[in-house]
């Protein structure tokens, strides 16, 4: 490629780059911090949880802030391997590590997809068309919430792109640089947008295969280049596996659990009108109990639709119908219960661990984005004299944008007397999306009459830009950093009252039932309620403020055993060691004295057991739901210990116990006078902890549950229990000799020659087209056959819920 060219390039991405940080302008420049919903919530107390560690040069695998105590490396949302965490961590407090790991992460997806366009041999106008469509649709940007769902996502236009590139350039590099881009995605944190992402480059793959008529030699590389990746991302991949063994998940998912949040058929009209069903952050989305605005939204832009359409009905390459095929699967399976067809995803190992059904719109996205980029390819390189296509294709929208209002019932031009905020902010925001709509449909049919090619590529970018920045670029808003950097008094208030050596432990019970508060919606209107979420100090947020949480939090990778101890509070909650209660003022009367008053109220938690301590006596109960019966009847919590195994060896009586050093990965125990005992640590029980009584080593127990015991002999001193987990090291292992594999074909490889291939997918596009529309036809006729009930709801669903 000449120089000119690379240059070319470059100033494309580079104007991709800007239209990106224009999008996101104060995250971007730091002015602002994001917020909303798992930003907040989950990922920036689990980043700056390792951000605090890596500082100092450690990499922590426990974290005692959580749960009491909890495998957070091995939960993985954090990340905390992947490259671009890592580098960003070190340089930029969390806060701003977060924004620049988005914002960053969306240009990397649009470059991808760029380079995607490029590959297939669009011109550069349509490449930087479909990078918007990829990097700022609706369905990146109002998953932004999700860093790590981001980061899987923006490398995957680059699997495709390594896989173009093996073929065309006869090179088994670029396979090699294929397993590193996989290993990148699970590192990243996000397992089934990468396991999704992957299925879709296999499917490319064999495609790839059958079209080329590729040898045996090229088909085993292609298929081992994911295989190494995998080796690659062993050190998460293994300690990952083994939480989900004992978490939630690790129980499988119910049938309703897995198609939870599947896409109602009424929402295809958000392709169109993203706002029709409310806005999550305008505080105008009525159907929360069908699935969050965030998981349901659909919408790529309206012109990149119109471009798709120009490809699917006029391109014949092979490539257009692999990517309509793609789109088009995607947008069927994210139907989930409302076809029969997904239901046997649930047979299948592996994938049925997967729940929210819409996750597969990122197939929709992706094939979405390369069609609209292929549509601008085919209108730049064809005189068009035509005008039919266009108004046909305009009149059809119109009138499915024209049914859906006036099924819905909606007045755009009269509000009645009396109505609701939340009515009027629906009807504003439903009015700009008709506005909006008008505007790029009639762009539409322009760009698909037109003859002027300068016009349309310069129109082209502008237009898409616009469209979808008018959507979602107030989507993710930002609050000021110091929402997450200054400690809230409620904090201050549980530290300066604490005087033992382990952080003071806390079961916070604010939430949005009992409360004001809303961390669900109007963030565009009202941020009140997240700039006080600190002081809530709720499920992850204690541990950035030096207090531990008890209650487990988002994930689905918590350990379900402390899911059973929680729905037993109050009766059992004295096991956890709890220090402080945090509730809302309005709701219940403190138990204990006060320590800090205001609407968030905080009080000691009477009568909790201490952190460590020794016990005489035993239980022994292995089936679960009766040990929890046992434990809630009633019993000598302070006297005796409920365990699995039972003890052949005499246990002796109690004792005192002082806790003289208690960090993320050890804790060490001195014990006073006593007989012996079984000394019970209050926090979880999990593989790969050791305990050490005076240098030996002695089994742990599982005790009340989900803790920690071990039986101490008499006249002993010292307890030491130290975390060392054999899949993080096997994983390391695996991971060590992955990469040196890695280097040594990299320098092996190119002395090797590359078999010929094929010139390329030709004329298959027309085929796999028409197989694809009629697979979906089948399928979308199957389900209102088999699914008709769920089918025929869709009146109810579609009632609006504002006002009333």
């Amino acid at each position: 490629m000449k120089i000119s060219q690379w240059r070319e390039d470059l100033g494309a991405l580079g104007l991709l780059g800007v239209a990106v940080g224009i999008f996101f302008w104060p995250a971007a420049t730091l002015e602002g911090a994001f917020f909303v919903q798992d930003v907040m919530v989950q990922n920036y107390p689990f980043r700056e949880f390792f951000a605090r560690a890596l500082q100092q040069g450690e990499l922590p695998l426990w974290n005692p802030a959580i749960n009491c105590g909890f495998p957070l490396f091995a939960e993985g949302q954090a990340g905390a391997l992947y490259p671009p965490n890592l580098l960003l961590a070190l340089v930029f407090p969390t806060y701003a590590a977060l924004n620049l790991n988005i914002v960053l992460h969306l240009w990397l997806g649009g470059a991808g997809m760029y380079a995607l366009l490029r590959s297939l041999g669009a011109v550069r106008t349509a490449a930087l068309c479909a990078g918007l469509c990829y990097a700022l649709a609706g369905y990146m940007t109002v998953r932004a919430m999700a860093p790590n769902f981001i980061d899987v996502c923006a490398w995957l236009p680059f699997l495709f792109v390594l896989v173009d590139r093996s073929l065309s350039r006869r090179s088994w590099v670029y396979l090699l640089f294929f397993s590193l881009v996989t290993a990148l995605q699970l590192l990243a944190g996000h397992p089934q947008a990468a396991v999704y992402g992957l299925v879709a480059v296999a499917a490319y793959i064999i495609y790839r295969i059958w079209a080329d008529r590729v040898g045996i030699g090229i088909a085993s590389g292609l298929v081992c280049a994911p295989v190494l990746g995998l080796a690659l991302a062993a050190v998460q991949l293994w300690p990952t596996a083994e939480l989900v063994q004992w978490s939630n998940r690790g129980l499988g998912l119910s049938w309703q659990q897995f198609v939870a949040m599947s896409l109602p058929p009424e929402r295809l009209v958000t392709l169109l009108l993203p706002n029709f069903f409310g806005n999550s952050s305008h505080g105008t989305y009525w159907s929360r109990e069908v699935g969050f605005f965030i998981q349901l939204c659909t919408y790529v832009g309206v012109l990149p639709l119109i471009f798709s359409w120009v490809a699917l009905r006029e391109r014949r390459d092979g490539h257009s119908g692999f990517f309509a095929a793609l789109a088009l699967v995607g947008m069927v399976l994210a139907l989930g219960k409302y076809t029969a067809i997904f239901s046997l995803l649930y047979e299948v190992p592996g994938l049925n661990f997967f729940r929210i059904p819409t996750r597969f719109l990122l197939w929709f996205a992706l094939g979405a984005a390369v069609l609209c980029g292929l549509g601008v390819d085919q209108v730049l390189r064809i005189d068009r004299h035509r005008r039919t296509s266009g108004w046909l294709l305009a009149g059809g929208l119109g009138i499915i944008v024209a049914l859906s209002l006036y099924k819905n019932g909606v007045d755009l031009f009269a509000i009645a007397p009396g109505a609701s905020v939340e009515l009027e902010r629906y009807i504003h925001h439903l009015r700009i999306d008709l506005l909006r709509f008008l505007l790029v449909l009639g762009l539409g049919v322009w760009f698909l009459g037109s003859r002027a090619r300068r016009g349309v590529a310069w129109v082209a970018p502008l237009a898409i830009w616009g469209e979808l920045y008018s959507f979602g670029a107030g989507f993710n808003g930002t609050v000021e950093p110091e929402v997450y950097t200054r400690i809230p008094d409620t904090a201050s208030a549980i530290l300066a009252d604490h005087n033992e050596s382990a952080p003071p432990r806390i079961i916070s019970l604010v939430s949005e039932k009992n409360t004001p508060f809303d961390w669900h919606g109007g963030w565009a209107y009202d941020l009140e309620s997240y700039r006080r979420y600190s002081e809530t100090l709720r499920i992850y947020s204690g541990g950035l403020y030096g207090v531990a949480n008890t209650l487990p939090g988002w994930s689905p990778l918590h350990l379900y055993g402390h899911g059973e101890l929680a729905r037993n509070y109050p009766i059992l909650a004295p096991l956890a060691s709890i220090d402080y209660l945090v509730q809302y003022r309005q709701s219940r009367k403190p138990p204990g004295p006060l320590i800090f008053e205001s609407d968030i109220v905080v009080s000691r938690f009477p009568e909790s057991m201490p952190r460590a301590y020794l016990v005489g006596q035993f239980h022994r109960e292995v089936n679960p739901a009766r040990r929890l019966a046992y434990m809630t009847r009633g019993f000598s919590m302070r006297r005796e210990v409920v365990l699995e195994e039972n003890l052949s060896e005499r246990v002796g009586s109690g004792g005192m116990v002082e806790i003289e050093r208690y960090e993320n990965e050890e804790v060490v125990l001195e014990l006073g006078e006593h007989a012996g005992g079984i000394l019970v640590l209050t926090d979880t029980y999990y593989p790969g902890w050791k305990a050490f009584i005076d240098g030996v080593e002695r089994q742990i127990l599982k005790a009340n549950h989900v803790f920690r015991a071990v039986v101490v002999p008499p006249r002993a001193k010292i307890v030491h229990f130290v975390y060392e987990p054999e899949t993080f090291r096997y994983g390391l292992l695996v991971t060590v000799a992955a990469a040196l594999l890695w280097c040594g074909l990299l320098l092996g490889l190119r002395r090797i020659p590359f078999p010929l291939v094929g010139n390329g997918p030709g004329t298959t596009g027309s085929r796999l087209k028409v197989w694809a529309l009629q697979g979906v036809l089948i399928a979308l006729l199957h389900a209102w056959a088999t699914k008709s009930p769920e089918w025929n709801s869709w009146l109810e669903r579609v009632q609006l819920g504002l006002g009333s």
